[in-house]
């Protein structure tokens, strides 16, 4: 009985960082601004972080664990003009799921719908 309380309370010390280790939506947020800046032309006019208030989606993928970020986002409409250049029209309203792989430390972006993600997981806050 001795030798398990050490190893009960390392368990209970590691367990509040495990579920803190994955950002929240604010830091998600952040992420996204940057990888949608590497990525795509058009600017971000209005992001909406979690829009259906179910949190974050964590399902088990060949790659281990996999959290998916819901994220509305309003986009210019781009348009290549006669000469060549890229111009904004109207703007847009698009669904982005941000995938995050803790064990990769990778981020990328999709554009699914929530029905068309991995079945088998669960939402948390």
């Amino acid at each position: 009985m001795r030798r398990t309380w050490p190893a009960a309370l390392l368990v209970l010390g590691l367990l509040p960082s495990g579920l803190w280790a994955i950002p929240g939506y604010n830091q998600a947020t952040e992420i996204l601004k940057q990888e949608w800046g590497k990525r795509y032309p058009a600017s971000l006019k209005s992001i909406r972080p979690n829009p259906e208030g179910l949190g974050i989606y964590r399902t088990r993928e060949s790659a281990g664990l996999t959290y998916y970020y819901h994220f509305r986002v309003t986009v210019p409409r781009l348009v290549r003009a006669e000469d060549g250049s890229l111009k904004e029209e109207e703007l847009r309203t698009i669904e982005v799921w941000m995938r995050y792989r803790p064990a990769a430390e990778s981020y990328d972006l999709a554009f699914v719908r929530r029905d068309l993600l991995p079945s088998g997981g669960s939402w948390i806050r």
